[in-house]
């Protein structure tokens, strides 16, 4: 018998690690000559089982880059994977 698809990622998943990890995230706000990048192709791996500080100035993305991470803002481009 063959494992599920979504089993055998889970598994694949907790043996490197990552609790959450995000490849190529993008987040653009407004188009055309206004756009802002708040997220430019950023790839991040968030360990399992530690404590993970995002840090930077103000206006830097941290705020954006924890709500694409949790689902609560849609990305423009890349993935997350949980």
């Amino acid at each position: 018998m063959s494992t599920p698809a979504a089993e055998h990622a889970v598994g694949r998943r907790d043996a490197d690690g990552v609790a959450a990890r995000a490849r190529g995230l993008t987040k653009a706000y407004g188009s055309g000559e206004t756009t802002v990048l708040a997220l430019d192709s950023v790839d991040v791996n968030i360990a399992r089982g530690r404590f993970t500080a995002v840090m930077g100035p103000s206006g830097s993305g941290k705020s954006t880059l924890m709500h694409c991470l949790a689902g609560l803002d849609t990305v423009s481009a890349g993935q997350v994977c949980l």
